[in-house]
């Protein structure tokens, strides 16, 4: 694609990135250190629990806070990005750390597994782990049970939509929103944008569909559409949803045709189309466009947690 195209605040971005096993391993190593120097912003506060997830392996969670807070405050499960394969990034702790200042929230953001080594169910088990920890722990955390949400980007927004489509056969209570940020949402991957995009900078369809075949390792059909959130049953109620699509991304179609569908099921989804962006494009987060889709992103929690 022509470079023209996208927003002039992002063309300091807009590189093309291989994804294979080795960029995979390589790439982890520098987004743990980098992870861990990323400074934790006044009115902020941190501390680590360790969850049973995954066939009983235990994975690190971080919390994130506003500071000197003892009441009870509404929680937001926050799965990052990454292609089901990379560790959290610098930038995923930043916006982990707006949410819960702007939103007035605790963030939980989990150190789930990842491909290559542990294909599904692996990463959803973690997660669903978390969310059963916080329901049965929400007076020890300090958490409003009735605000629970899901939110995740990209990979994280896949199993942030599961989560929300299985929480009745999980015997869950209903999360009371969720967040996807230009999601993976359809395995079948037959959509225009998956067809027109196969070299756009950050992510493309190849990229993806690579990445579906780490993720679905030695599934079966019936398992592979059953992690795939297009094609998972959906619950008679539908958390309020928030979903943001990026103009140049492989994943703008699905994003679309699955707000259509969670609405013709009788969800209220907001939609944020954003233009002039790519897959990922909020890495540049001291850009105003990006700054500008945040804040709608705050604003939706916001309303979802009844915080005005």
């Amino acid at each position: 694609m022509d470079k023209k195209q996208i927003d002039s605040e992002l063309k300091q971005i807009a590189i093309r990135v291989p994804y294979n096993k080795l960029v995979i391993k390589c790439a982890n190593l520098f987004q743990v250190v980098s992870f861990r120097l990323t400074r934790i912003p006044k009115g902020v506060t941190n501390r680590r629990i360790t969850v049973e997830g995954y066939k009983n392996r235990n994975f690190k969670v971080e919390v994130f806070e506003p500071s000197n807070v003892k009441e009870k405050l509404p929680c937001l499960i926050y799965v990052h990005g990454g292609a089901f394969s990379y560790r959290a990034s610098a930038h995923h702790k930043k916006l982990a750390c707006m949410y819960a200042m702007k939103a007035r929230c605790r963030v939980y953001f989990p150190d789930y597994h990842l491909t290559p080594k542990y294909s599904y169910p692996a990463a959803y088990e973690d997660v669903l782990a978390l969310y059963k920890c916080i329901m049965k722990n929400s007076e020890a955390f300090r958490i409003d049970g009735e605000k629970i949400g899901v939110a995740g980007d990209s990979a994280g927004a896949s199993i942030a939509a599961l989560i929300c489509n299985n929480y009745e056969r999980e015997n869950l209570k209903q999360p009371c929103v969720q967040m996807l940020i230009y999601p993976v949402t359809d395995v079948s991957m037959r959509t225009d944008s998956m067809k027109r995009f196969s070299d756009t900078p950050l992510w493309n369809s190849k990229n993806n569909k690579r990445m579906w075949s780490y993720y679905c390792k030695n599934l079966d059909v019936e398992d592979t559409y059953g992690a795939s959130p297009m094609h998972s049953s959906l619950p008679q109620t539908i958390p309020d949803t928030y979903i943001e699509t990026a103009e140049y991304d492989c994943l703008h179609d699905e994003g679309v045709l699955y707000g259509k569908r969670l609405r013709q099921a009788g969800a209220s989804v907001e939609m944020n189309e954003t233009r002039g962006t790519i897959h990922g494009y909020d890495c540049a987060l001291n850009t105003q466009i990006v700054m500008g889709n945040v804040q709608k992103r705050i604003l939706f929690l916001n309303e979802g947690f009844n915080c005005f």
